[in-house]
C-alpha cells in the first residue's frame, strides 16, 4: 500500500514533462499569474512557502513532491509561493493534466494531494484563526519545531512567528523571552532548538 508521498509521486511521475522543468533558487517567487489558459504547478524539489498575497502571511510550509492548481474549486490567485531551498518545479496545463489523469485512472492521488491540502489549509486555520496572541506564539513554535531541518536552522523564532501570526515583533520578542526565562524553550541565537509543554 502506498503512503501519501508515493501517491503523489505515482501522479506526478504520470503528469511531468521533464522539457517543461525550472529552477528557481531560495527566496524566489513563483506564481500562477499570466496564463491564458489554466495550469497546475508541479513541485519536484525543494521545500516552499505559500503565502496570501494580500498581506504576504505565511499560511504552510511544504515538502516536494506537491501539485497545486489541479482542484476545480481552489482559487490559486490566493496563494503565491516562496522557495525555501533551491527548487525544481513546472507548469501543465490544466487539460492536459486532467486528460492524463481519466486515461491512466490517476484520481486516487488527486485525491491524497487535495486531501494533504486542506489538511495543512485547516491546520492554519484551526491553530491561527481566532485564538489569542498567546495561543498563536505557541501554535507557532510547535509548528516551527516540527519544520524541516532546512527552515527551522536557517528562520529564527520570532521571524518565523511574525510571518505566520501577523503579530508584531515587539510582542512576539517579549512571549519568547517570557518563555525562554521559564526554560519552556531553548533558542541559539534565535534559532528554536527545543520546545518543552507550553500549554
Amino acid at each position: 500500500m502506498l503512503n501519501p508521498r508515493e501517491h503523489i509521486q505515482l501522479l506526478i511521475d504520470n503528469l511531468s514533462q521533464q522539457e517543461n522543468i525550472f529552477t528557481k533558487r531560495k527566496n524566489q517567487i513563483v506564481t500562477m499569474d499570466g496564463f491564458t489558459e489554466r495550469n497546475i504547478l508541479i513541485f519536484h524539489q525543494g521545500v516552499i512557502s505559500g503565502c496570501r498575497p494580500s498581506d504576504d502571511r505565511l499560511l504552510v510550509n511544504f515538502s516536494a513532491p506537491r501539485i497545486f492548481g489541479i482542484n476545480l474549486y481552489f482559487d490559486t490567485t490566493l496563494l503565491y509561493f516562496r522557495a525555501c531551498t533551491d527548487i525544481r518545479y513546472e507548469f501543465l496545463p490544466f487539460v492536459e493534466a486532467e486528460k492524463i489523469i481519466n486515461e491512466k485512472n490517476l484520481w486516487q492521488g488527486v485525491s491524497v494531494n487535495h486531501m494533504m491540502t486542506i489538511a495543512n489549509m485547516l491546520k492554519y486555520v484551526n491553530n491561527m484563526a481566532g485564538v489569542s496572541s498567546y495561543a498563536q506564539v505557541i501554535n507557532c513554535l510547535y509548528q516551527l519545531q516540527a519544520e524541516p531541518e532546512i527552515i527551522r536552522l536557517r528562520r529564527t523564532a520570532a521571524d518565523y512567528i511574525v510571518d505566520k501570526s501577523g503579530l508584531s515583533r515587539s510582542t512576539v520578542m517579549k512571549m519568547l523571552a517570557q518563555f525562554k526565562s521559564e526554560g519552556k524553550v531553548t533558542l541559539s541565537k534565535g534559532l528554536l532548538m527545543d520546545v518543552k509543554d507550553l500549554e
